[in-house]
């Protein structure tokens, strides 16, 4: 898109912060500060006398002007006030009030009271966001933005965070899940060329997967924001995404992560001062929280963060210091819940980690090193499951959402899917049927004699009955569908046997002893026996269809081009040698 037809945003609208993200010259997604250099902008508005501070700037407003600080107002708008947990309604800053159902704020602006709807807090931090894009823009006009929400908001709430966008002045071209935004970011689903998207699964830097792995793997997105831990296992099948589970945890998150540094910041306090923080000195508490934050953030980027508070309690000073060992030895119990997240939602969808092909990591509290490692003890070692995280976890779903929006506005004007994909933006999900699609069940393959030799070691992990089963479609892709793949032909043959079957996903557990012991470590505790897991999967007895293609003594190669049908119509097709030709087919109904 040229400056003079303008260009596109995405926003990512936390809870707890927010980023702004455009293509820059080179055609990558980029996030963008704003004028004070930010590029994660607190979600929070102040107001003190004549002033309003918004994004950062309001944070320290929380010490001696909490009630007129308002914050948490996303995850409001669109609900009623009747609607809201405990969780909701809890907070350090002004109190979320019931006007009408509405959750709403009295602040002091200017002298006079006045009272805001979430959907008024809203608007002005929108407004914001815009402005800070169209300031970076430097005059090219902002023409559409595409915006991200968990996948828990319903319809109310995606069409009042539209509603608010379009009070801002902002036109949304469309709202996708927040997961859906980071696999878009890293290009994890996309069919498109080399340099159309990052390459995956380091950006730019990055080494591609392995030729099968594609179009097709199984990824769970895990989004650990500030307040709240999304997991979300999806399908990816060559460019389309199905949600096969979702887990959502409201008391995870980096406040959870603050609340430790705290405590142990106001241990070391009175340990080193003898002097206790009292519960209801809340001044204390939020000079002391609004430190602990920037130590946390620091810990992700270095071993160890200070802390320095000036006239803590009593008029005296503070300062302590903790290094990453430490942290996450209090962060071990959060980090072990966010791994029973993950394998609930694994269980949910009916996956073991050993299928698992990919982890993305999102959200500003996955930057801190203890939440990866973590989730590595659900793999194995040599698993080839891949935890990515090289683009900062806090801008994967504004990159994602820019990205997306590119997408939008790069389809011709006049074209059926530029309109279907506009009005998108203005479709509820009750109305969205077009957007749903039958899936296969099991996944289907072609079956072969066990191999021999070199390759034999290979994969002797997924041979059962002395076959080896090779998905081609796997389960959960959306049909219909097609998918190809070529084989060498055998010196001299005059014809092929292809084997086409469904099967069963399996996990294969193999116990590993440990080596026994040295005499010199008789005294030492003996090691216990390691699982390994693997997936394999097991192909019927009953084939789909067995198809010889016949061909020449000469032939070098046979390509097989496998159909699935909504209906369960199966086409096998086979041509030799890249012929235009077909050589054999069979049509199955299943």
């Amino acid at each position: 898109m040229s400056q003079e037809e303008g260009a596109v945003i995405g926003i990512n609208l936390g809870n707890t912060y927010g980023s702004i993200a455009c293509i820059n010259q080179h055609g990558r997604a980029d996030v963008i500060a704003n004028e004070n250099g930010e590029r994660q902008i607190a979600t929070r508005i102040a107001f003190n006398g004549d002033q309003v501070y918004t994004g950062n700037e309001a944070t320290p407003q929380l010490v001696r002007n909490a009630p007129n600080v308002i914050d948490g107002f996303v995850n409001l708008v669109g609900r009623k006030y009747s609607e809201l947990g405990e969780d909701d309604l809890k907070r350090k800053s002004s109190t979320v009030l019931d006007i009408n159902d509405t959750p709403s704020f009295k602040v002091e602006i200017d002298g006079k009271e006045t009272t805001l709807s979430a959907h008024d807090v809203l608007v002005r931090f929108i407004g914001v966001l815009y402005d800070a894009a169209k300031d970076f823009m430097s005059g090219v006009p902002i023409v559409g933005a595409v915006l991200s929400v968990p996948i828990w908001f319903n319809d109310a709430q995606i069409k009042a965070l539209e509603t608010a966008a379009a009070d801002a002045g902002l036109k949304v071209l469309q709202v996708i899940p927040a997961a859906a935004a980071a696999l878009v970011a890293y290009g994890l689903t996309s069919p498109s060329d080399a340099g159309d998207l990052p390459a995956h699964p380091d950006g730019e830097q990055g080494e591609p997967y392995a030729p099968e792995k594609t179009l097709d793997r199984n990824v769970v997105v895990v989004d650990f924001g500030g307040s709240s831990l999304d997991v979300t296992v999806v399908a990816a099948r060559a460019g389309l995404y199905s949600v096969l589970a979702y887990e959502h945890d409201k008391s995870l998150g980096g406040r959870a992560l603050d609340d430790l540094l705290v405590q142990y910041f106001a241990k070391e306090f009175t340990k080193k001062t003898k002097i206790t923080i009292g519960e209801q000195d809340a001044r204390a508490w939020a000079k002391l929280r609004n430190e602990a934050e920037v130590s946390k953030r620091s810990l992700s980027a270095s071993n160890s963060a200070q802390c320095s508070v000036e006239s803590l309690a009593e008029g005296v000073d503070f300062s302590g210091s903790v290094n990453r060992m430490r942290f996450n030895m209090l962060a071990g119990d959060i980090y072990q819940r966010a791994q029973s997240i993950v394998t609930k939602a694994l269980d949910a969808a009916k996956l073991d980690a050993s299928q698992v092909d990919e982890v993305v990591l999102a959200g500003g509290a996955a930057r801190l090193t203890g939440l990866a490692e973590q989730l590595s003890l659900l793999f194995a070692e040599d698993s080839a499951t891949h935890i990515t995280q090289s683009i900062d976890s806090d801008q994967v779903i504004a990159r994602g959402n820019a990205i997306y929006a590119q997408a939008i506005v790069h389809v011709p004007k006049d074209a059926e899917e530029r309109k279907f994909v506009e009005s998108l933006a203005n479709t509820r999900l009750e109305n969205t049927d077009a957007l749903s699609a039958p899936a296969t069940t099991r996944p289907i393959g072609v079956v072969l004699d066990a191999p021999t030799g070199a390759d034999a070691e290979r994969v002797e992990k997924h041979i059962v009955d002395n076959q080896l089963f090779v998905t081609v479609i796997p389960a959960s892709t959306p049909v219909p569908a097609r998918r190809a793949f070529r084989f060498p032909v055998a010196a001299g043959a005059t014809s092929s046997l292809v084997r086409i079957a469904q099967g069963t996903p399996s996990v294969r557990v193999d116990t590993i002893q440990p080596e026994p012991l040295d005499e010199e470590d008789e005294e030492d505790e003996p090691l216990e026996p390691e699982e390994v897991k693997s997936a394999y999967v097991k192909p019927d007895a009953q084939r789909i269809v067995e198809l010889v293609v016949p061909h020449a003594n000469s032939a070098k190669t046979v390509t097989v081009e496998l159909i699935v049908l909504s209906g369960g119509q199966v086409t096998v097709e086979a041509k030799v040698d890249d012929a235009a030709d077909v050589a054999a087919s069979a049509k199955i109904s299943a």
